[in-house]
Formats: C-alpha cells, structure tokens, sequence
C-alpha cells in the first residue's frame, strides 16, 4: 500500500465514511479526475499534520483535514475536458473553473454528516487576504481559520506536484513563492508557521 493509498484508508475511518453522502461523490471525483483526487488526499494528509503542529484542538484538526479532503469536490461538476486540459484557460473556460468552490459547498450542505466548519472550508479556500480571490472577495479575517490554513496547503501542493499543465516546482521554489505573496494572496502567520513544519513532511513527496 503506498503512502496516498494509506492516508486515504486512515481519512475514510475519520469520517465513518460509509455512512455520508459524501464519499459516493469523492469516489466518483476519483474515477472523474485521479489527478484531483489525489491531490485531495494530499492536501488533507498534510491538513492533519499542520493542524497538530498548531497545536488546533482535535476537533478543529478534524474539520480541517475534512474540509482540505473535500476541497476540490465541485470539480466533479466541470466538464472533464476542462480539468484535463494540458493548456491554458480560456477567459470563459476560467470563469467555469472559479465556480467549483460555490459547487462543492452547495453539494455538501446537502450532506447532514459534513460540518460547517468543513463547508466553509470548502467555500473560501479561493479567498485572497487581499480581498482578491473568489468567490466572494473576502478579505483578511473575513475569511475563515480553517480556510486559510487549506489555501496555503492547497497552493503549496499544486506547485511541488506535476500537473497536466506545467512542471513541478522545487520545494525551496515553492517555499519562496509562499514568502512571496504572503500578506497578499496568504496569511502571512500561517505561511510561517506552515513553513516551520514543512520540512518533516517532505516525504509525502517521495
């Protein structure tokens, strides 16, 4: 069993995943985009690993790596030439692309079994510290906590993982990148903090 096959069987147990809603639509996120999915599960294994070293209480920790779990879910609603696209998007094709946040929070408050917490995690982890993101321009601590944990965890995956549309960029590139647009795009605390715990988690990479 390989380190993403692990962590997907230990974030299943957390949910008591058989019983939600939910799990019916990540697996067909799976069969949809594997790309995706996985990068879900890599997102919330290193969710679960930023909340402790925050020292977040244990339920907070586990509305986070849901919500990190979750995140990309209204991807399943895009049109699957859009997520395989190699290419740039066209402006339309962005416009479509922004709207998966709204999606996937619209989905899951159809779920009694997911949280709040986890939902909005969901709805804003496009959101800008600037006020600069999607979808609803939020700005600094309008957004929430637990969202603006995901949204380093988020960018900071898509740029040490090959995509479709681009190489991968080196750890110590991506680090630089997250300092770059701190107190911009990011919570500056979060990315040190973020930043602190990084190296011991550099395996889930290999």
């Amino acid at each position: 069993m390989n380190k993403t096959s692990a962590g997907l069987s230990w974030i299943q147990g957390s949910f008591m995943w058989g019983n939600i809603p939910a799990a019916k639509w990540m697996r067909d996120l799976q069969s949809k985009s594997r790309e995706t999915y996985d990068h879900c599960v890599r997102v919330a294994l290193m969710a679960e690993r930023v909340g402790a070293g925050l020292k977040l209480p244990t339920e907070a920790r586990k509305r986070l790596m849901h919500g990190c779990f979750l995140h990309d879910l209204g991807k399943l609603l895009l049109p699957r030439r859009l997520l395989d696209q190699a290419g740039p998007l066209s402006e339309a094709q962005w416009r479509m692309m922004k709207l998966h946040p709204e999606l996937g929070a619209e989905i899951l408050e159809m779920d009694k079994g997911i949280d709040p917490a986890s939902i909005d995690i969901v709805k804003h982890h496009h959101e800008r510290w600037d006020g600069g993101g999607y979808p609803y321009g939020l700005k600094g601590r309008q957004i929430p906590y637990l969202a603006r944990i995901c949204t380093v965890i988020d960018a900071f995956d898509s740029m040490v993982t090959a995509r479709s549309y681009r190489t991968r960029l080196t750890y110590e590139d991506a680090k630089q990148e997250l300092i770059r647009h701190s107190g911009t795009q990011f919570d500056e605390q979060i990315v040190r903090q973020f930043l602190s715990l990084m190296d011991r988690e550099a395996y889930l990479y290999e």
